[in-house]
């Protein structure tokens, strides 16, 4: 009986023509029995198990119209043997490749099993697709498998119960269903799904999926037995309460739908096999006012009503056209949560032997996050599964235990706003450094004091004119009246210094406004130099190249690094023996050059990423390297790093310095731990100041600092590459003439001329794309043998006039390809025939003319069969035209000529 595939079933397939080869769709039931069981008897009793459940009998195939499910009346199950050699049994990474291998949905059985045989354990494994499979057939299937085993071990036959199991059809939907999901869901945006921990850009989706197991602390359990009985709600909704609560803490909502899988059996189908569960789409309000036993309060009404109606699938309220959204990713919700009142780890019996379940994913993960808690015997376990492309390890590892520290305080928090709710965990406090003040005995303007009075004779400014030592330096900065010095570099020293008076209660003297933007400029720089000065191990007598034009904030850190370690300030033509260079990474290319050797010298770069071309050439001319973090419009330093490896140099960041104080924001400016980005806060005059920047904390208490602007995040990801020595990236005007910018990258590439630019440019966009959110990535990239500079900065206004001077067809690395004109019109009548819509041109957009992704899935099978190309169905959805299809089809990953046909 061939019948076509429901809708639910259609996007199982769906998410598989996205990402062929994947394991997505796989399911599994592990046992592990202490002992050797038979692998004959064991595959007459799969086959008994298969003949009862009409679901296990079923094969799918793909047809021209899509996917074809087929009840067959038998269905030959293979069991795969191995021996497990030196191993008790079979370990959990050799189980997840068993269990990731996909399914062909070419018409076969869509089950098979597996025995690994150790030397003391037998572990069983059967895999199911989820088109005829859920977690509750699982349990059937095991138990239909053990009562089918010991009656053909014993000779016995099979019990008279043990007949044609249960077939529950699909059932449409009810009206009242309809209705309620529809009111629920009435007004919301899926527009607050993201985490501040998520990772950047869309990558090329393979759903790669990892799991981290945690047990909850004695202080949570407690906790939630005291907040079942506060809120007259299930275990249940006490967990699920907690999940809404930390995913809002890490930026998600403050309208927020969470993923809730809920079977579709009535009561008197319970044992039936295949895909009878849908995922519920269940929404909270999370607002920063609303308090936490009001959110719990909701979300116990909601999660009773939605299993009161769970007879329509989350599917029903996706849109076939799923717009610019990437296509993998599920438009309504990101995050699921599953609760199970069992332990997974069963215990039983399989013919008098000792069996144990044991619970292995399959290495894939459809959802951002997803939390499944089950029962033990004292406490609730949660595996937590993760998409890898969008969460690190780390990240999920810290989110759970805020989760469970949260969840140990909500019982004193119940009337506390959801905006007054710390996700701070004890792990976090101990990870972010304490700030530390720029005033007091360790302020620069101390440091000068203490120098003057222990070495008065040491030379502070040394300039072409004659030295200043710190006692001559000292008087005119204590003086009444501003000296009237000759020479302007070190009048300057002494004009910087006096603008710090103020900081010691001395009142600035006339015409020295303690507010104009050079005293400010002092300030922030001051606040810092003591720090930046321990950070990078400058001591007493040290010698600073003071190089950086006058009146500059590179000038003011120069001199004010030099002064707060007790050493010199030398300026450009007595600096060859400076033990300390500071320079942007631009000038930093050209050392040593005047500079002499570099050896045991100190270079400290700041402005911009540090190219790791440039970091592994200082390394090796000797040189001790530091990268220090200055935020785009601000005159100082507020971290520094030692680089030892030119991996990584371009990363910005590092050790905060004493009196930077920075934090890292969320939008209602309270402080974010570790691992959330946020905006980069500043100390000034005891109020934290918001920066441009996104930054988050790094476990290590390092800060992590990220471009303020797309153009900027382009760069640093571009630098990433070996094969870039220095890049810049600008919005230049559209070449269409239109308001639109277009944001195009310049690299020079690190192995110079006789390169194939081109090659270059696409493995550069791929990264760029792979790394970055979408407005991040340059939509041109163009290679040049350097860089313009302006004040040792890369001169974007420059590139970016050059740039809209070049033809619109742009020359070397920038724009698409022209594609085949036969290949592009070909498609244009694969659109018009799928779409069946005359007079289109070769701009359709497949999506916008009415296709939708069962469509789209068609035509790409259409078009890689006719050519041969290795194509998605996120292909498409990233190449929505025919032209941009040409382009990709005609490029060198499939190198496609001609129509097709």
């Amino acid at each position: 009986m061939t019948s076509s595939a429901t809708r639910r079933e259609n996007d199982l397939w769906l998410l598989e023509t996205l990402v062929p080869k994947t394991a997505v769709n796989n399911l599994s039931v592990v046992f592990e029995v202490t002992g050797r069981l038979s692998a004959g008897i064991l595959h007459r009793a799969l086959d008994d198990v298969v003949r009862r459940h009409r679901a296990l009998r079923t094969v799918a195939r793909v047809g021209e119209r899509g996917l074809e499910l087929d009840v067959r009346e038998d269905v030959e199950i293979t069991l795969d043997v191995h021996r497990v050699e030196d191993e008790p049994a079979v370990g959990e990474e050799r189980l997840r490749r068993c269990i990731a291998q996909p399914f062909a949905l070419e018409g076969g059985p869509l089950l098979r099993a597996a025995l690994f045989s150790g030397t003391e354990r037998d572990t069983v494994c059967l895999v199911a697709h989820h088109l005829v499979f859920d977690a509750m057939s699982g349990g059937v299937v095991l138990q239909d498998l053990v009562t089918a085993y010991e009656a053909r071990a014993a000779g016995a036959s099979l019990p008279d119960t043990f007949a044609e199991g249960l077939w529950l059809p699909e059932r449409e939907p009810s009206a009242e269903s309809l209705e309620f999901w529809k009111r629920h869901l009435d007004g919301y945006r899926a527009d607050g799904l993201g985490l501040w921990c998520d990772k950047d850009g869309d990558p090329a989706v393979t759903l790669a999926g990892d799991v981290h197991h945690h047990v909850l602390s004695p202080e949570a359990d407690a906790a939630v037995t005291r907040l079942r009985r506060a809120l007259r709600a299930p275990k249940a909704v006490v967990l699920l309460s907690a999940y809404y609560l930390t995913l809002a803490l890490h930026g998600a909502g403050p309208d927020l739908v969470v993923g809730v899988p809920a079977s579709t059996r009535d009561t008197a189908s319970q044992q039936a096999v295949g895909y009878h569960v849908n995922m519920l789409p269940l929404r909270s309000r999370l607002g920063a006012d609303r308090t936490v036993r009001e959110v719990a309060t909701e979300v116990r009404a909601a999660f009773f009503e939605a299993l009161a109606h769970p007879d329509v699938p989350a599917e029903t309220f996706l849109p076939q056209d799923r717009g610019d959204r990437p296509a993998w990713r599920n438009t309504l919700f990101r995050h699921v949560f599953n609760y199970v009142p069992t332990d997974f780890r069963n215990t039983f019996t399989l013919a008098g032997l000792p069996a144990v379940q044991r619970l292995v994913e399959n290495g894939t993960s459809k959802y951002d996050l997803e939390f499944f808690a089950s029962e033990s015997a004292d406490t609730a376990l949660l595996s937590v599964l993760f998409n890898t492309q969008v969460l690190d390890a780390a990240d999920v590892t810290a989110l759970v235990a805020r989760y469970d520290e949260l969840l140990a305080r909500l019982p004193e928090e119940l009337d506390t706003p959801v905006g007054r709710l710390s996700c701070w965990s004890g792990a976090d406090r101990s990870a972010v450094p304490a700030a530390e003040p720029a005033d007091g005995p360790d302020s620069l303007y101390e440091a000068v004091r203490r120098t003057a009075e222990s070495a008065p004779e040491r030379i502070a400014v040394r300039t072409r004119a004659g030295d200043l030592d710190y006692a001559a330096l000292w008087r005119h900065v204590t003086a009444e009246q501003a000296p009237a010095l000759d020479d302007e570099r070190a009048a300057g020293a002494v004009t910087a210094l006096r603008a710090l008076r103020q900081d010691t209660g001395a009142a600035p003297a006339e015409g020295e406004a303690s507010g104009a933007p050079a005293a400010t400029v002092a300030r922030r720089v001051a606040a810092t130099a003591v720090g930046l000065a321990r950070a990078v191990g400058a001591g007493p007598g040290t010698t600073v190249r003071w190089a950086a034009p006058a009146g500059s904030p590179e000038s003011t850190t120069e001199l004010f690094l030099a002064l707060a370690c007790g050493g010199t300030a030398a300026g450009t033509d007595d600096a060859k023996d400076a033990a300390v260079l500071l320079c942007t990474p631009h000038r930093a290319a050209d050392l040593p050059g005047a500079a002499g050797p570099l050896t045991g010298r100190k270079v400290l770069v700041a402005g911009e990423p540090l190219p790791p071309a440039v970091a592994a050439r200082l390394l090796a001319e000797g040189a001790e390297v530091h990268t220090g973090y200055r935020p785009e419009g601000e005159p100082h330093w507020v971290a520094v790093r030692r680089v030892t490896t030119a991996e990584g140099a371009q990363r910005m960041g590092g050790q905060p310095l004493a009196g930077a104080a920075p934090s890292v924001t969320g939008p209602d400016a309270r402080p974010l731990p570790p691992g959330l980005r946020g905006r980069l806060a500043l100390a000034d005059e005891g109020a934290p100041r918001l920066t441009a920047q996104t930054a988050r904390w790094r476990t290590d208490g390092t800060l992590e600092v990220f471009g303020a602007t797309p153009a900027r995040r382009a760069e640093l990801a571009l630098l990433e590459r070996p094969e870039v020595a220095a890049a810049a990236a600008a919005p230049v005007p559209a070449p269409d003439g239109s308001d639109t910018a277009v944001l195009t990258a310049w690299v020079v590439a690190a192995d110079g001329p006789g390169r194939d630019d081109r090659a270059l440019a696409d493995l550069l966009l791929a990264h760029c794309a792979a790394t970055l959110p979408a407005a991040a990535v340059p939509e041109a990239l163009v290679t040049v043998e350097a860089l313009p500079l302006k004040d040792g900065h890369p001169d974007r206004e420059r590139l970016a006039a050059e740039h809209t001077g070049r033809p619109a067809d742009g020359g070397e690395g920038s724009g698409e390809p022209a594609a085949d004109e036969e290949l592009t019109a070909s498609l244009v009548r694969v659109w018009g025939e799928f779409l069946d819509t005359a007079g289109l041109d070769a701009d359709a957009n497949f999506f916008t003319e009415g296709g939708h992704s069962l469509l789209g899935a068609q035509l790409v099978q259409r078009v890689k069969k006719a050519t041969g190309a290795a194509l998605r169905l996120a292909d498409l959805f990233a190449n929505p035209t025919p032209r941009a299809f040409a382009a990709l089809l005609s490029g060198p990953e499939h190198r496609v000529t001609g129509p097709v046909v």
